[in-house]
């Protein structure tokens, strides 16, 4: 039987609700993890120009939708959770 090979263009997601930043990057893994466990979709966003290493509770591809989850967030979970806006 053929093999068909789809092409899935990839939701550009530039807005995310941060989570906090660490200087260690195992202590940012745990907090992923955490995150993951309480029902985020939680990442690594990677390191920023300080050397840290940022973790999102989510990534939306809309500010709208970020929005709504920041304030969400911001009002249940954590205030001191911020957006970032990526290019």
């Amino acid at each position: 039987m053929p093999s068909i090979t789809l092409q899935v263009a990839k939701e550009v997601q530039n807005y995310h609700v941060v989570a906090g930043a660490f200087r260690i990057e195992e202590n940012a893994h745990k907090k992923v993890a955490q995150l993951q466990a309480s029902g985020f979709e939680a990442e690594l966003l990677g390191k920023n120009r300080y050397g840290l290493h940022q973790v999102s509770y989510a990534s939306f591809s809309t500010r709208e939708e970020a929005s709504a989850a920041l304030a969400k967030i911001k009002q249940t979970e954590a205030p001191e959770a911020w957006l970032l806006v990526t290019e």
